[in-house]
């Protein structure tokens, strides 16, 4: 629910506040006080754009903050919400600004999200109802949406949903084939072509990088040589060499042995040394035998070098991209040589998976069907009770090629009047039968409907206070199992409040201002008595008033 809803420099509100009831918080006032500020600053904070012609002082900031309490079930079915909060925590604190010249600062619970990431969040917290969202009713797709909430059959939708991806995946792969078929042998002779010249070398980062030290050595081959001679001069020298020099050594380091055991160890590093001596010489002069210049090797280094060069410039940049770029090349070479096969194998599968999809859809068509009549029923009593006595409600179904939702195209067909053949919303419903017929659809969904809090506005349009009374009994209804928020002019309606604001606008210092009031009791007793007659009331319309909130508290006892 929405517990409490802050706005400042918004409109014509300075600073304005208000705690709400969990059940139904209705808001009246006299025209152009401002009621319909609070729920276009509530789209503001969940996401509506803004302009600086919103702000009240240009020079200050605007600043919405909207505080809900989720229950534990929303939170389970909206798990995207567990980012924003720490442990049990169940309360979100939405909190929006906006400045002409400063960016836009948007945080729940501290945490900074984007536009649009608020409004998926707002999607799922507020359902608004006002003349724009009434354009939802004239919409195929909505009705669907309708139909299949109160139809209970989650578990078979999900399996056809999954059915429906595989087959259109299948479909997808499919009809790519079919393309490749149109230009079959000239693909395949590019193909060929191409996993030819890569298959000219391995493709591996090792053999590539081998090759590359190949080159290396053999474009410094002359350098290498000489320093490799110079190393090898030092070590075999008669007279200077690392090697000759060691030999030397033995002779003394006996006859130091033989005076100081101690000195053993010596003996055993200069033996050491002698061999490392004899064996970096080995080395070496392997070393110097393989720069030997080969001609043929050089020629076949340097062919490497340039075919690698080729298809890294082709089909790179990196020898990894190369080598990615084979392998799949030669899936779709494959591929195009086994397409007949692959075809038909790939067709099978595809209309095994459409028969399965198709079969699951037909499921579904059963179940709307005979939702659908519960339905008409519902909606034709919600709207007799609303004052569209001779209403006639149906669903109409009609089979339609496979698609997410199964088979069927699903539209609201409607007759308000007696004598007038049932045709679809849009063509025929006006405003005012726009409204009610949302609310007698928002009663058929009160038990299945997940959004926790609905907004109305324009409800009590082209209505009397008789249906007044009627459509306040089907509001409080609908606010036991939702947090209702409703602005309206029918005192009728009024009298069902949980929480009544009244919508006051103020001139101090010559500047307007609106604010918020919370009525009890008596001031709320007034206030339905204005709403009745005018600013000037009486002890008639005062007693009119008691009754009216007696009649209200009687009806839902």
């Amino acid at each position: 629910m929405l517990t409490s809803l802050t706005v400042k420099n918004f409109g014509l509100m300075d600073d304005c506040s208000a705690e709400f009831s969990p059940k139904l918080n209705i808001f009246t006032g006299e025209t152009g006080a401002g009621k319909t500020l609070l729920i276009d600053a509530l789209r503001f904070v969940l996401g509506d754009k803004i302009t600086s012609s919103h702000l009240r002082d240009a020079q200050k900031p605007c600043v919405v903050e909207a505080v809900f309490e989720l229950s534990k079930d929303f939170l389970a079915n909206n798990e995207v919400f567990n980012e924003y909060k720490q442990d049990d925590e169940r309360s979100f604190v939405i909190h929006r600004s906006f400045s002409p010249d400063k960016p836009h600062k948007i945080k729940i619970n501290g945490f900074n999200l984007t536009v649009s990431e608020l409004k998926s969040l707002g999607n799922t917290l507020i359902d608004f109802h006002g003349a724009n969202e009434h354009q939802t009713l004239f919409e195929s797709e909505y009705h669907i949406m309708i139909l299949d909430r109160l139809s209970n059959f989650a578990e078979l939708k999900e399996e056809y949903k999954a059915a429906f991806l595989t087959y259109s995946e299948s479909l997808h792969e499919l009809e790519n084939l079919e393309k490749l078929a149109s230009t079959r042998e000239r693909e395949i002779e590019i193909l060929s072509s191409q996993v030819k010249e890569l298959e000219q070398l391995p493709l591996s980062e090792d053999k590539f990088f081998e090759t590359q030290s190949k080159l290396a050595r053999l474009e410094n081959s002359e350098k290498l040589y000489e320093s490799v001679n110079s190393l090898l001069e030092l070590l075999q020298n008669e007279e200077i060499g690392l090697t000759s020099t060691a030999s030397k050594l033995f002779a003394p380091m006996e006859k130091l042995n033989d005076l100081d055991a101690s000195t053993e160890k010596y003996g055993v590093m200069l033996t050491d040394l002698d061999e490392n001596a004899r064996n970096l010489t080995r080395l070496l002069s392997e070393y110097a035998s393989s720069l030997e210049y080969d001609p043929e090797e050089a020629a076949d280094i340097y062919r490497q070098n340039d075919i690698y060069y080729q298809l890294q410039r082709k089909y790179g940049p990196t020898i990894g991209d190369v080598e990615r770029f084979y392998a799949e090349t030669k899936i779709k070479y494959g591929t195009l040589c086994n397409l007949e096969n692959n075809t038909s194998e790939l067709n099978k599968e595809t209309i095994r998976k459409k028969n399965k999809a198709f079969s699951l859809a037909k499921k579904l068509s059963e179940k709307r069907l005979k939702q659908s009549k519960i339905l008409a029923k519902i909606i034709e009593e919600e709207l007799k009770e609303l004052g569209i006595k001779h209403v006639q409600f149906e669903t109409r179904i009609t089979e339609c090629p496979l698609n997410k939702n199964g088979i069927d195209n699903v539209e609201f067909y409607i007759s308000p009047n007696a004598g007038e053949e049932l045709k679809p919303m849009a063509e025929i419903i006006s405003s005012g039968e726009a409204a009610r017929v949302m609310l007698a659809l928002k009663k058929a969904l009160i038990n299945v409907d997940p959004v926790p809090v609905l907004i109305f506005d324009e409800i009590d349009a082209q209505i009397g206070g008789r249906l007044g009374t009627v459509t306040g009994k089907k509001l409080k209804e609908l606010s036991k199992n939702h947090q209702v928020l409703l602005i309206t002019h029918l005192p009728q309606i009024a009298s069902f409040a949980d929480r009544h604001f009244k919508v006051v606008k103020n001139v101090t210092g010559g500047k307007t201002s609106t604010s918020l009031e919370v009525l009890e009791k008596d001031l709320r007793v007034e206030e339905l008595a204005k709403m009745m007659s005018g600013e000037k009331i009486n002890e008639t319309s005062i007693k009119h008033a008691r009754e009216m909130l007696k009649t209200a508290t009687d009806l839902n006892s």
